[in-house]
């Protein structure tokens, strides 16, 4: 698998960028990636290449996603508009649900270690549905622009970016140019409490 870097000289601490109050609870769409065999084995690759840099906090394989549409955190959603995006989504997610995830390079990024997805139209589509959904409910906002990846290791501080390259360098080669993965569409409550992402599934497909 191609290995790149991104333009640093080192990491930066993902936690202090992106901070969370204490008990936050967000609501989101993910893909989620359980009984990806392939997959999982890939992130154990990386996740033993990084186990000696104390900066990585390690993705466990169960709590690997591919982040979509985050639309409010819990408490400020009520019920009713809840069930209503929830409904609008997952009565589309037929039209999406044979697709497979393509990830492609392993890259160091500015605050993770990441797989990259080959960004196939299928991609884009989905996350457009969801968000026009979430706009007819409540109201539109702005949307970052999707770019699909699932991160295998959040950076907690610096590592020289060259060092991470040669740490990876020789899992990368050992990767298959690409890895599939079946999504399952899961709306949740995401966490952070524990320093990983975890969450509370309200439903998923």
């Amino acid at each position: 698998m191609r290995l790149a870097v991104a333009e640093i000289h080192s990491t930066r601490d993902h936690f202090e960028l992106n901070p969370w109050q204490d008990g936050e609870r967000r609501l989101t769409f993910h893909l989620t990636l359980d009984g990806n065999p392939e997959l999982a084995a890939a992130a154990r690759r990386v996740h033993e290449a990084l186990g000696a840099l104390p900066p990585a906090r390690l993705v466990p394989v169960e709590w690997l996603h591919l982040t979509m549409s985050g639309f409010g955190r819990v408490g400020e959603v009520s019920s009713e508009a809840l069930a209503q995006i929830e409904e609008g989504v997952f009565s589309r997610w037929e039209e999406f649900s044979h697709e497979r995830i393509s990830y492609d390079q392993l890259l160091v990024a500015h605050e993770s270690v990441m797989l990259t997805a080959r960004i196939d139209d299928w991609l884009p589509e989905l996350a457009r549905m969801q968000r026009e959904v979430v706009d007819e409910v409540l109201g539109p906002r702005q949307w970052r622009r999707l770019w699909p990846h699932s991160s295998l290791a959040y950076m907690a501080g610096a590592v020289p970016a060259e060092q991470l390259r040669e740490c990876l360098a020789g899992v990368a080669a050992a990767l298959p140019d690409a890895v599939e993965a079946r999504p399952t569409l899961t709306l949740m409550e995401l966490a952070r409490d524990t320093g990983n992402y975890e969450w509370r599934v309200l439903r998923s497909a």
